[in-house]
C-alpha cells in the first residue's frame, strides 16, 4: 500500500526537514604527545550551551529558510520554521 500511495506523490513538492544539534564548548578528550611524555591542554571552563541547526531543503535544491535555537528544539520554534519555509518556496514558485 504505501509504495503505491509513494508513487502518486509529486516528489518536486517534498521539503526535506533536518535538525542538528551541537555544543559550544566542545574539547577534545584526547591529546598527543611524544611516547612517555605526559599531554597537556586547556579545556574551556565554562559548559558552554546546546544549540539546534534547523534547516529545510528539496530534491531540486532549492533551500528554505534556516534557523538556529538556544537549547532544545520545541514545537513552536518548529511550527515557526515550518510556516517561514513554506512562505519562502512559495514566494520562488517551487511547484
Amino acid at each position: 500500500m504505501w509504495r503505491w500511495l509513494a508513487s502518486r506523490f509529486d516528489t518536486r513538492r517534498l521539503v526535506f526537514v533536518d535538525e542538528s544539534g551541537f555544543n559550544t564548548s566542545m574539547a577534545r578528550l584526547r591529546a598527543r604527545a611524544p611516547r612517555g611524555k605526559r599531554a597537556y591542554g586547556k579545556v574551556p571552563r565554562n559548559r558552554g550551551k546546546n544549540t539546534t541547526l534547523i534547516a529545510a531543503i528539496t530534491l531540486e535544491g532549492a533551500m528554505g529558510t534556516s534557523m538556529t535555537v538556544e537549547g532544545a528544539t520545541d514545537s513552536e520554534a518548529f511550527s515557526r520554521l515550518t510556516w517561514s519555509t513554506s512562505l519562502h518556496l512559495r514566494s520562488k514558485r517551487v511547484r
